[in-house]
């Protein structure tokens, strides 16, 4: 295997103009894809957004996410990403990083992940759910639910927020965990608490 491919092996400015005509890439010159990765279609991809992957991993990406500047997506040494669709992810520089043959990072559909998050290990993040803030979120589970838009806060899916190491909390509907530091002394609330008025 050559080093490049080991290190992603990206395309060419051509060749991402072939991912342009079903998605959106604000800057082919900036933007660095993987020929390992595979979009969907409708993907709007910011300055600056790198998809890395090698030839021994699995990064897929659904349709009508949104990546802003500086986001990196990584799966390489055999980890597997898989995100869904209809997410945001930034802005401020997130980070999705299976590195590992042992990672495995899935996210689904509708998700919010903004403000300088890193999330690594066996992490799962159902529909609706949320990282928000520079958390490093390692092998966590954050239950599916409804977005950050859904009406009754019960129903809206698991959410970290704050800043610091978060590791292998679960995190179930209608919860939230607001640390700062060490996640594992922050208690898990309701999110209700937070929006007594809904």
């Amino acid at each position: 295997m050559s080093h490049a491919g080991a290190r992603g092996d990206f395309l060419s400015s051509d060749e991402l103009s072939s991912i342009a005509e079903r998605n959106t890439v604000l800057d082919l010159h900036s933007v660095l894809v993987s020929r390992f990765a595979t979009l969907g279609e409708g993907n709007t991809l910011y300055p600056g957004v790198v998809i890395q992957a090698d030839d021994r991993s699995e990064l897929t990406i659904g349709s009508d996410n949104v990546f802003y500047p500086g986001a990196f997506l990584l799966a390489e040494s055999g980890g597997r990403l898989r995100i869904g669709s209809s997410g945001d992810y930034g802005p401020g520089g997130v980070q999705v990083k299976a590195n590992a043959g042992s990672s495995e990072i899935r996210i689904g559909d509708g998700v919010r992940i903004a403000n300088g998050p890193e999330i690594v290990g066996l992490t799962s993040i159902g529909d609706g759910g949320q990282v928000i803030g520079p958390i490093r979120a390692q092998s966590v589970q954050l239950a599916g639910g409804g977005d950050h838009q859904e009406p009754d806060p019960d129903r809206r899916a698991g959410v970290l927020k704050g800043v610091g190491l978060a590791r292998g909390l679960v995190v179930g509907v209608g919860e939230v965990v607001n640390g700062l530091g060490d996640f594992a002394v922050a208690p898990i609330e309701r999110q209700r608490f937070y929006h007594p008025g809904a």
